[in-house]
């Protein structure tokens, strides 16, 4: 169960080198730094006094924190429009791998870039604009086409205006019913079932309170060209020649735009990923600490990426000093480990759901191997048929290899394989039991079997939780809970006890006296009611009770009540795997009477595939949720905190 082993480094260079390194480091995504002054300050940035670092060492008594200015605002505005742009063309990027480290060189190309890249695309919109109002003055004019009078004798009237407005049948009549009080002349040159358009001629001087009169009536002007001779009809051919002349030329800017793009693909790219480069080092530099000659810099390498964070500081030779220490040297509970996860492919996918509950703390077990065998066979038990199995795996390809849901698709595939299994033991093959034999089992003909295995598995599973708690709380030396606790030592013997018990009474055997069940079952129920005292008193703590011994004794008693019941609970639960394993055969044995009650091998067929499609999508859904509900709250609960944090590397891909 593998996280992967954490080192802190501490690290030391000359200040003008703190730009280079920082983007080193982003480019091999290999450190999660932290506040350098916080480690500074718990004194767990160390430095051995040599004549080499001796000059860091006297310098640290005036550290500050690095001070940064984010220049890269403006330049990402104008990178984020031309990549815009290259995806509104379908513009794939032309990735080379290449950089440019100065960020002032980045920043000239950038500019450079897009003068050249505006100087277009305003002509182009200059141009998309010029094209809407001459559209919009075509279908205006269309309106007037009956009008025989010169368009700019009417616009250039020195005391009256010609404006032309659509507006909604029911505003329409309002305006209508109020003529007399309108300081127009309104004729209607277009009605429909829905708008109406009307031309209005009005003395100037009234033009603010016709505006205000004709807004509140929800009218949209609609526009007449100027400039233009010769009557509304002659002005609307004159515009449909200018507007074919207009779409020519936006074309042509258009494939100028576009060329432009493909030419510079290469150097836009270039630019983006050294624009991004610079935005990544800057997230570094604000957790670094430094003096007039130095920097100071803190963060989490994996054991994985030790040569690649090594081959970093190689580049500096004696300019950068580093100071490596494990994950037990520090001390600063403020900058815990981080955690990353290093399971085999077999397993990966189900990382998925162990994120989905919390990061495991770095020091505990990683539940991922444990999750992906135990779900996996839950679900199989659950959802036991082949034909239906297969067509999960294969559904689990598709997301996997065709939709690039890797995670998903691995599940998916693994819980099909598991479902096929079971098939095959319990002889089931997209519902039918008659194709092939049950090898293990059929489970409508042993109902009482399946359920009572159900629960034995279930008690294996609790009994595995709680060894893996108490090796976690063990881990991090939590002793109270760990011997004394609920899910500890003393939950367990009382929990194995309990099923001896049982199973003594059930088979009839005579194991031990009923005394000693009931001393060690009264037994273990003390120590977990009296954890607490206990465990501080063999540790030589004070006061032995945290919070007083009302409150505690208050609490601990619910906890005690709590345990018997949650024991129980958690045992019962499991019946479920069983249940569904029936409910399953149930589900198609409905559907085949169904099938049996249709008169027509087709409307027979029919029912069949649906029912399979039902039982693959609704079941198959229910029964996920199922297994992973007896992961999380039957399993999680005993032994897995999920309170770590993500190990999360700053790093660009080129």
């Amino acid at each position: 169960m593998a996280i992967e082993k954490m080192y802190m480094m501490n690290v030391v260079g000359t200040i003008e080198n703190l730009d280079k390194f920082s983007k080193y480091l982003v480019l091999e995504k290999c450190i999660q730094p932290i506040s350098a002054l916080s480690e500074i300050n718990s004194s767990d940035f160390l430095l051995e006094t040599s004549q080499d670092n001796l000059e860091a060492i006297i310098d640290v008594c005036y550290i500050r924190p690095y001070e940064i200015k984010d220049n890269t605002t403006d330049t990402h505005k104008l990178l984020k429009k031309m990549a815009e742009a290259k995806k509104k063309f379908k513009i794939k990027d032309k990735k080379v791998n290449k950089i440019i480290y100065k960020y002032d060189i980045c920043e000239k190309k950038i500019k450079s870039l897009y003068e050249k890249f505006s100087e277009k695309t305003e002509k182009y919109e200059l141009i998309i604009k010029k094209e809407e109002v001459l559209s919009k003055s075509s279908i205006s004019l269309a309106y007037l086409k009956d009008v025989d009078k010169d368009l700019k004798e009417i616009k250039s009237m020195k005391n009256f205006d010609v404006a032309l407005y659509k507006t909604k049948l029911d505003n329409m009549k309002k305006l209508e019913d109020n003529y007399e009080n309108i300081p127009s002349i309104i004729q209607v040159v277009y009605r429909d079932k829905d708008e109406s358009i009307f031309l209005s001629l009005s003395p100037k001087v009234f033009k603010t309170e016709l505006n205000r009169i004709f807004d509140s009536a929800a009218c949209e002007e609609l526009i007449i060209p100027e400039g233009y001779e010769g009557t509304p009809y002659e002005v609307s051919q004159k515009l449909k020649d200018e507007l074919v002349n207009t779409k020519k030329e936006k074309d042509q800017l258009k494939e100028e735009i576009k060329s432009f793009l493909r030419d510079n693909n290469e150097e836009i790219y270039i630019c983006e990923k050294s624009e991004g480069l610079e935005r990544l080092s800057q997230q570094i530099k604000r957790k670094v600490a430094c003096t007039n000659e130095f920097f100071y810099l803190c963060g989490w390498v994996p054991e994985s990426m030790l040569d690649a964070f090594d081959n970093v500081c190689k580049n500096f030779g004696n300019d950068v000093l580093v100071i490596k220490k494990t994950a037990n040297e520090v001390n600063n509970t403020e900058t815990p480990p981080p955690t990353k996860l290093d399971n085999s492919p077999l397993f990966k996918p189900f990382e998925i759901m162990v994120d989905m509950y919390g990061t495991p703390t770095y020091g505990e077990i990683d539940p991922t191997i444990f999750l992906a065998i135990t779900y996996t066979v839950i679900f199989g038990a659950m959802f036991g048929d082949v034909g239906q199995g297969l067509v999960l795996f294969l559904i689990g390809l598709l997301l996997k290899y065709k939709k690039g849901k890797i995670g998903l698709g691995g599940i998916l595939a693994r819980l099909g394989i598991s479902s096929t299994i079971f098939g095959f033991l319990y002889g089931s093959v997209f519902g039918s039991e008659e194709i092939i034999s049950a090898i293990l089992v059929r489970p409508m003909e042993d109902i009482e079997d399946v359920l009572l295995w159900a629960v034995v598995f279930g008690c294996i599973l609790l009994i595995l939780g709680f060894i893996l708690g108490i090796i976690n709380r063990m881990r991090r030396k939590d002793y109270e809970q760990g011997v004394f606790g609920k899910d500890g030592i003393a939950g367990l013997t009382f929990y194995v006890t309990a099923l001896l018990f049982i199973l003594t009474k059930v088979l009839k055997i005579d194991l031990i006296p009923n005394s000693v069940f009931i001393i060690i079952l009264v037994s273990m129920l003390v120590l977990i009611l009296l954890k607490q005292p206990i465990s501080n008193l063999i540790q030589g703590k004070k006061p032995l009770f945290n919070d007083g011994p009302k409150d505690y004794f208050i609490e601990a008693s619910f906890e005690v009540i709590e345990t018997v019941l949650s024991m129980f609970s958690n045992t019962v639960s499991f019946i479920r795997v069983g249940a569904f394993a029936l409910n399953h055969v149930g589900l198609f044995i409905a559907f085949a009477a169904m099938a049996d009650m249709m008169n027509h091998a087709v409307g027979s067929a029919f029912i069949l595939i649906l029912g399979n499609i039902i039982i693959i999508c609704l079941e198959g859904l229910i029964v996920f949720i199922q297994g992973l509900r007896l992961q999380y709250y039957e399993l999680f609960s005993k032994y897995y905190d999920g309170a770590g944090i993500e190990f999360k590397p700053v790093g660009l891909s080129l």
